[in-house]
């Protein structure tokens, strides 16, 4: 494995990040949306060093049977053409692999073959350039993705951060539509009292409890469960 791993946050330890599996947590810096309510913004800017990968490999030697697993994530982790190699590394020593993508490079994705895949579904298609994202195509990349997350069933699930604006009812009953097969869905309400991106979003008001109980309520029409992140805490 390379030492240019691209990775600038690492969380050694965690009992949530991974369904099932005590793992640590790669932060990979840069990403191809801007989302304003984004609470990792120095990893999206990339204002952080480079951790070695060598230190983390010699981590994760050491801890194994304490660690079962590696979450990937970001930023966007799929922007790193290290990525594969990377993980087939981690593999190597022992370890399952998650990845948090936000869908827009399903190829990659499936390059990686995640054995657990997370995807944060942002808005409703024709909002993605509000949210900094310029590929044309990026309906028919998470169209991809999520298909990937449908054939994994169990082992995958679809996010989505409830921010003002970006999932109104008019959005949500869009996304519903596309989550059709999906077997899980979490809703994770905005956090707006921490650091984000651009500190004017922050100044929104929360969307009201009922609220995101209803967008619940739409989305399991379609998908097979739709859990308000908050309250599996």
């Amino acid at each position: 494995m390379s030492d240019g791993s691209g990775i600038i946050g690492w969380q050694k330890y965690s009992f949530i990040d991974f369904p099932g599996t005590i793992s640590t947590v790669l932060f990979f810096g840069g990403c191809n949306l801007r989302c304003p309510y984004c609470h990792n913004p120095d990893i999206v800017l990339n204002r952080l060093p480079q951790i070695s990968l060598s230190e983390i490999t010699e981590y994760l030697l050491k801890r194994k049977g304490a660690i079962e697993g590696v979450v990937f994530s970001g930023g966007e982790p799929t922007l790193h053409s290290s990525l594969p190699e990377i993980i087939s590394g981690i593999r190597n020593i022992g370890y399952k692999v998650k990845i948090d993508t936000n869908g827009l490079n399903p190829d990659m994705v499936s390059l990686c073959g995640p054995d657990y895949l997370a995807m944060d579904l942002k808005t409703s298609f024709e909002r993605y350039a509000e949210l900094g994202c310029t590929l044309p195509d990026a309906q028919k990349r998470i169209g991809h993705t999520l298909q990937i997350v449908k054939a994994m069933g169990e082992n995958a699930e679809v996010r989505i951060t409830v921010a003002p604006h970006f999932t109104d009812r008019d959005a949500i009953e869009k996304m519903a539509e596309v989550l059709q097969g999906v077997n899980k869905v979490f809703l994770q309400p905005v956090q707006l009292h921490i650091p984000v991106i651009d500190p004017e979003f922050a100044g929104n008001p929360q969307l009201p409890e009922g609220s995101i109980e209803n967008f619940r309520n739409v989305i399991g029409r379609f998908a097979g469960s739709c859990i308000i992140r908050s309250e599996t805490a």
